[in-house]
């Protein structure tokens, strides 16, 4: 309900209503939204990165900086090179867990007559 109603008001009397708001709210409310808004995205990020185990992820996250910030390509080209590269590690991890895990059933010690589970 919060934001319906501001949404609906917007929709229905157009621009005007919104330039006659702001022309009553004083400048230093508008001033403090605005960097307000010019920190969500480092406040968002640093969230993330509380989140995300970022040591273990710490290559795949200078990849991704340094194709956006550096090489300025778009955010779906590195969405797409972080697609690939969670992809690649998956299989990887896939194949290194049914390694280790033939090689544990191989480890059990068996009779002539097969694997002994009375033990």
């Amino acid at each position: 309900m919060t934001t319906a109603v501001p949404t609906a008001l917007v929709v229905l009397f157009g621009n005007g209503l919104v330039r006659n708001v702001l022309s009553v709210v004083p400048s230093w409310v508008t001033d403090g939204l605005s960097i307000a808004g010019s920190m969500l995205p480092v406040v968002g990020i640093a969230m993330l990165l509380q989140v995300m185990p970022a040591k273990k992820y710490l290559s795949m996250l200078m990849v991704g900086f340094v194709l956006s910030a550096y090489l300025k390509m778009p955010m779906m080209g590195v969405s797409i090179v972080g697609f690939a590269m969670a992809c690649y590690f998956f299989v990887t991890t896939i194949k290194k867990n049914s390694v280790q895990t033939s090689t544990d059933v191989d480890t059990v010690e068996t009779d002539e007559e097969g694997y002994d589970w009375d033990e």
